[in-house]
């Protein structure tokens, strides 16, 4: 059970369903109260799902086109029928139909080809949807972690009409980071995202270009002792340190 001075740390796991029924009961009497634990809540839901909107998988179009074109090519089993003993057996359909037997077997033949082709193409994309499913789990289990971990902190800043919001916790070494009311970046640029401290910048990743003024959620790992997270525009493909001056500074907690 949460202390009074405990309760305003539930937010970010009451946001994501991660409480018991009775810390969520005592968290949502507080909540009732507490305008400041509401936006958090809302904040992190929002990251959430934006996350979940990123790393979501939907099988390919035309992949139940695919399956219903190779069943139609599917050839049905021969009947069975009862022996004299009460035995099964498959009908010699062929027996009695010699004609078959002449016409039958390329017939057979070029649809275990394409039957086959078929299966190899669809194989594959059930591979890929596979990867990506295993790359949203991931994600979600990091996400999990992430904001249940006791030293997890949410930071907010704003420059220019911009906003940005850092979920993070050093004992996972993981930053997420969500911007929006951002530019697009010019030509031949990109949006670069920097670890800075007392070393100097070191890069956390390049978070390409904007989506309707939004950027993220983006999943920084290597968070260390950074102090300040630092967003720069640099020549596309990224830069081994900043080659601009950050567009956002955002100072984060020891």
């Amino acid at each position: 059970m949460a202390t009074n001075a405990e309760i305003h740390t539930l937010a970010a796991p009451y946001a994501l369903h991660a409480l018991s029924g009775e810390d969520a009961e005592l968290f949502e009497r507080h909540l009732a109260d507490c305008g400041a634990c509401r936006v958090e809540v809302d904040e992190i839901r929002e990251t959430a799902a934006r996350l979940g909107t990123a790393t979501s998988v939907s099988p390919p179009a035309d992949m139940k086109a695919n399956v219903l074109h190779r069943i139609r090519q599917v050839r049905p089993l021969p009947p069975e029928a009862a022996t004299d003993d009460g035995d099964r057996k498959v009908l010699e359909v062929g027996a009695r139909r010699p004609a078959w037997r002449r016409w039958w077997a390329p017939v057979a033949t070029g649809l275990a080809a394409a039957m086959a082709a078929g299966v190899i193409a669809l194989g594959m994309q059930l591979n890929e949807t596979r990867q990506d499913l295993e790359q949203a789990q991931q994600i979600g289990a990091q996400m999990r972690e992430l904001v249940t971990a006791p030293d997890m902190e949410l930071i907010r800043a704003e420059a220019d009409g911009s906003s940005g919001m850092v979920i993070m916790a050093r004992s996972q070494g993981i930053a997420v980071v969500q911007m929006s009311g951002m530019d697009p970046a010019p030509t031949e640029h990109t949006y670069q995202l920097w670890f800075i401290g007392d070393d100097g910048a070191r890069s956390a990743g390049v978070l390409g270009d904007t989506h309707n003024g939004e950027i993220g959620p983006f999943t920084a790992h290597g968070l260390d002792d950074a102090d300040h997270l630092g967003v720069t525009i640099e020549p596309a493909g990224g830069s081994d340190q900043p080659t601009t001056d950050p567009v956002m500074l955002i100072e984060l907690p020891a």
